[in-house]
Parts: C-alpha cells; sequence; structure tokens
C-alpha cells in the first residue's frame, strides 16, 4: 500500500487521515555476497490527498483542492544485511552447506526515477477556495511529470526454504520535486513531495545452492572406488537416511542446524534447540509447554492458562498475566475484558463502557446525531458542527437554571445522604417546566483506572437518571453519560478536593 506527503497530505502529523492507495512491485536481486544484495526494481503505486484531511480545518476547508495520481518508479537499490542471508552449518570433515538464517533484516538505499500524472480538482465551483488563480494556473503551466527519486527502505525477510523468502518493506523515497501532487506555488513551495509504501514480499531464488567443499584428501592414482557419500557429509549414502542433503552422523546424516539431536524435518523449533518431548522446542520454565506456545515462557505455569501462573483474580478464566482487565471479569476472545453495554466492544477499548454507542464513535452515544459523540460535544444536546466540537453556528439563549450536583462515596455508586434535597430540588424545577430537560453527567476522581472509572461515574449518572425517573419525570427528557475522571471541578491532591470530583452534575437544557 502507498501514501505521499506533500501539500494535500501531512502523513506524518495526521496518522489518521492518510490517503491509502494499493501498490505493487517487482525487483530482481543479485546477491553479492552474505551482507549486501544489489536490486532493480520497478513499482506501481496511487498517490491521493485532500484538503479535508489536514488539521487546520477552517481555511483546508474553505480552499477545497484534492488529487489523484498514479505513480511507476523504477529504481537500483543497493542493501545490506547486517547479520548476513546465510549461516554456515558444518556437516563433517568433508564439507558445509550455506543455509539461510530464519530472519534476516536489512537496510536499503538507491536511485531511481518516478513518473506520474496527477489529476486535480481545484474547487473552481467555490471560486478556488480564495486562492489566487494566477498561482493555480502557474501550477498547471510548470507542473512536471517525472523526477529523480532516493529510495529508502527497512525491511525484513523470512526464510520458508533455502530458495523462498516471504518478507515486509517499509519504504521512503525523496524526491526533489513539489509537483507530485500538481500543487506547489498555489500551496506551499518551500517543501518537496515524498511518498511512501509498505510491502510484504516474496523473493525466490533461482540456480542450485552453492556448497563449499573441503579439500579432499589426495588419492591413489590407481584408486578407482567411486565415492558412495553424495552429499559429503561424512556419512555413506547406504547409511545416510538424507543422502542429498549435508547433515551429522548423529541424526544419521541427515541436517540437525540446532544440534538437538532432533532432525531438522521433525524439529518444530529447528533453530533453537530443544526437548524431544516438545518435537525440539525449548521449554525454559521446564513446565511441560514449548516456549512457542507458552503466554508466559519465562515463568512456570499451568496448560489451562496457556502456560501462566494460575492467577486469576477475576476468576474469569484469564490468567492475570495476559487478562487486559484483570479486575473486571471478562471473556477469552476479548482477552478478559467484559462488555458492559453488549454493543460488541470491548470495556478496555469502550470510551463509554456502561453506555451503548456505535462503533464509529467508539462505542458512545451522540444525543443530537450531529456525528460528535456525547462525551466530546461542547454542546451534545443540540446539533451542531465537528468543527466547532458540536456546538452550531449560532448558539441558542442559555438556560438561566444552574446546573445542580450529587456528591457519592469513594469508589461506591451510592450517593451521600445530603444529595437527596438536591435531588428534590431538581425534580421540582422539571416539575415547574415541563419544557425542561436535563443533561445528567457522572464524574470521578482519578484514584481508580480505566475502563473502570468511566463504567463507575455511567452507573452514578444512570442511577441519578433511574431515580428522576421514578418521581415521575419523564424518561425522555433525562439522558446520562459518564465522562470518567476527565473533568475534575479541583485538583485531585488531597483527600477534600477528591470528594468535589466525585459527583453527578445535572445540567438543564431545553430543545
Amino acid at each position: 500500500m502507498g501514501a505521499y506527503e506533500g501539500d494535500l497530505q501531512e502523513s506524518l502529523e495526521n496518522l489518521q487521515k492518510i490517503a491509502i492507495n494499493p501498490s505493487i512491485s517487482a525487483h530482481i536481486r543479485h546477491n553479492v555476497s552474505n551482507h549486501f544484495s544489489a536490486s532493480l526494481g520497478l513499482l506501481y503505486t496511487g498517490l491521493s490527498g485532500k484538503d479535508q484531511n489536514f488539521k487546520e480545518t477552517d481555511w483546508r476547508q474553505a480552499r477545497g483542492f484534492m488529487f489523484e495520481s498514479p505513480l511507476v518508479e523504477l529504481s537500483l537499490k543497493g542493501e545490506i544485511y547486517p547479520f548476513g542471508l546465510y549461516k554456515s552449518i558444518k556437516t563433517g570433515e568433508k564439507g558445509r552447506l550455506k543455509t539461510r538464517r530464519l530472519v534476516a533484516p536489512y537496510a536499503a538505499i538507491g536511485i531511481g526515477g518516478a513518473f506520474f500524472k496527477p489529476k486535480n480538482d481545484w474547487n473552481h465551483a467555490d471560486m478556488d477556495g480564495g486562492t489566487a488563480a494566477m498561482l493555480i494556473q502557474q501550477d498547471i503551466d510548470e507542473a512536471s511529470r517525472s523526477s529523480l527519486s532516493i529510495p529508502m527502505e527497512l525491511g525484513f525477510r523470512f526464510r520458508i526454504s533455502n530458495k523462498f523468502t516471504l518478507g515486509l518493506a517499509g519504504r521512503v523515497a525523496y524526491t526533489p520535486n513539489d509537483y507530485l501532487d500538481g500543487v506547489s506555488a498555489s500551496g506551499n513551495p518551500d517543501k518537496t513531495d515524498w511518498f511512501y509504501t509498505l510491502q510484504a514480499v516474496a523473493s525466490y531464488a533461482f540456480g542450485k545452492p552453492t556448497k563449499q567443499k573441503a579439500s579432499r584428501r589426495p588419492r591413489d592414482s590407481e584408486d578407482k572406488i567411486p565415492s558412495t557419500d553424495s552429499d559429503d557429509d561424512g556419512v555413506n549414502d547406504d547409511k545416510d537416511e538424507c543422502p542429498d542433503l549435508p547433515g551429522l552422523r548423529s541424526v544419521k546424516g541427515c541436517p540437525d542446524a540446532d544440534r538437538d539431536g532432533i532432525r531438522d524435518a521433525d524439529d518444530l523449533c529447528p533453530e533453537l534447540a530443544g526437548l524431544p518431548t516438545l518435537s525440539g522446542c525449548p521449554d525454559q520454565d521446564e513446565d511441560g509447554i514449548a516456549d512457542k506456545d507458552d503466554n508466559c515462557p519465562e515463568v512456570k505455569g499451568v496448560l489451562a492458562y496457556r502456560g501462566c501462573p494460575a492467577i486469576d483474580r477475576d476468576k474469569d478464566g484469564v490468567a492475570d498475566a495476559e487478562d487486559l482487565c484483570p479486575d473486571m471479569s471478562g471473556q477469552l476472545r476479548w482477552k478478559g475484558c467484559p462488555d458492559s453495554d453488549s454493543d460488541g466492544i470491548p470495556d478496555n477499548k469502550d470510551a463509554c463502557p456502561g453506555i451503548a454507542g456505535p462503533d464509529h464513535l467508539r462505542g458512545c452515544p451522540d444525543t443530537d446525531e450531529d456525528g460528535v459523540a456525547d462525551k466530546d460535544d461542547e454542546c451534545p444536546t443540540i446539533a451542531g458542527l465537528a468543527a466547532k466540537k458540536g456546538c452550531p453556528e449560532a448558539m441558542p439563549a442559555a438556560i438561566k437554571i444552574p446546573y445542580k450536583a450529587i456528591y457519592f462515596n469513594s469508589t461506591l455508586d451510592d450517593w451521600q445522604v445530603t444529595s437527596l434535597i438536591t435531588l428534590d430540588e431538581i425534580i421540582s424545577i422539571m416539575t415547574d417546566d415541563p419544557s425542561l430537560f436535563a443533561r445528567i453527567e457522572g464524574h470521578t476522581d482519578n484514584t481508580g483506572k480505566e475502563p473502570a472509572n468511566d463504567l463507575l461515574a455511567e452507573k452514578r449518572a444512570q442511577k441519578c437518571r433511574d431515580n428522576l425517573a421514578t418521581k415521575g419525570i419523564a424518561m425522555e427528557r433525562l439522558n446520562y453519560i459518564g465522562l470518567g475522571s476527565k473533568k475534575p471541578t479541583v485538583p485531585n491532591d488531597t483527600r477534600e478536593h477528591r470528594q468535589l470530583n466525585r459527583r453527578v452534575e445535572i445540567h438543564f437544557y431545553k430543545k
């Protein structure tokens, strides 16, 4: 997949809004040595961007430029493998065979040519967003369609066999050109454009593997007995169970890379010395569970908890060592976290864990249906604009009734006795004026952890709503939200201040 950074995209500063496009490439590689390869590659990717993806929404929204473009790059790169592509496994007195490393990281740099053809939308319908027409015309006249490129790459190659590897490569290409997106004079002419790709790579080596043979003992000129050791590993073919692969005597002429006495073909961990009882895999903590299957490989555990100790504070069947919510009973599919509001989002990823909401708002409701979640909406009961944090262009007259606060004891969802008077006042206010609605906000101090704090705040707010409903206030006049410890009224630095922050605020409004 490919992306770019330039006048219509700020990839590194606004990762959430990167325009991702498909990419594909082909390469020819020659391994010059164990630590260096030369690669000739051809890359195709798409580039795109638009002003709406920038953080500076006001003037960018007004300008409204966008573009899309194909890009083809031909490049020559040098790849450096600091740990080498191969390791040599000795197979006896007569020879050795080069074998690929299981993982071979590398860095690369090169030079190439990039060819592109941007298609621009200058937003003429909106008078070009206030941009001078002469600057746009200058870009149209001066835009280039090719550029020098300097690709830089970091990647890993993973051995599947001695001839076949899979890899992952992250690539960034510098271009001394500001017209990848067709925009320069009408944008930011001081910065050139870059493009990036992230790709999965498959490689196959053609030709025969290199075998390094040790010097042979000179034979007598009259010795005409042919060799019976095809792979030169010191084990004659009639006793060699792998006659075409150099190996060790201890495993009857078969390869054993980790020298644990288990031939590679039968070894589930051929690069790591292990135990015969675990098919050649190691077991550091000696709990009878192979490290590759052990979630706690350095601490002795039990099979029921996937190799972790049987410590499970919340008794949900997920050991504390791998439980993302060790103090809240949850489900295995969410690594021990619950879904308290049953909206399909686990509490540790749910911004409103006790109130059901859609996935695109991270599980939070949107009372005024303006696309801004209530917890982030500064005007949660009035439909507004995302650019104004959920508030409209013109605000209605405010209700001249101060909000009421109900205070709670630490870590509990029960209010203090003195708050009963406040609840009666709220009932009286809403009974006297049936046009009033109430937004009920739950808050906590900072002594707990998330998502428990958010859930506790929502429980407190819900309890106040339910109490008002039982006293005759219609449920549709009440909505609630939990804000956890995000909005303290005073710093949480003393016991008295933390008590003031454990509260539910009731705010009145009219629709």
